[in-house]
């Protein structure tokens, strides 16, 4: 039996992400969902993730900053996420300072709304050729 490639979609907009993770099943990779970079992070300790779907602003009920972007730093420090392909899913255009943080990252901006099958384009050409690390 083939393992499906898991992705991890963290949103915070729920009808998006149910939206999303429906989508990623049907062409066959297997969707965990998180609302949070706390949930992600819960997730990440439990399960094992092969990519991460990442939108930007997320609330931080903690009140400690943190956005995705705060995330993906903390992916590309971390030896076991370092190569995990991330793309942000964004509604907001990006500043140039999160533009910078992103490219320095590897991680690949996708801007809502466009089609999911971009979407998932641009997920596998990234499950093939992941961060150098």
């Amino acid at each position: 039996m083939t393992q499906r490639t898991v992705v991890l979609v963290v949103e915070d907009e729920i009808p998006v992400q149910t939206t999303l993770c429906a989508t990623l099943t049907l062409v066959g990779f297997n969707a965990l969902r998180a609302d949070s970079v706390d949930a992600a992070l819960r997730t990440l300790g439990t399960e094992h993730v092969d990519a991460v779907i990442l939108d930007v602003r997320l609330p931080d009920p903690k009140g400690l900053q943190r956005s995705g972007l705060t995330l993906l730093a903390f992916l590309r420090a971390t030896p076991d996420y370092a190569r995990i392909p991330v793309l942000i899913f964004t509604g907001v255009p990006l500043s140039a300072e999160e533009e910078v943080l992103a490219r320095k990252h590897e991680a690949e901006v996708f801007y809502k709304p466009q089609a999911y099958s971009t979407l998932i384009e641009s997920l596998s050409r990234l499950l093939v050729h992941p961060p150098a690390a």
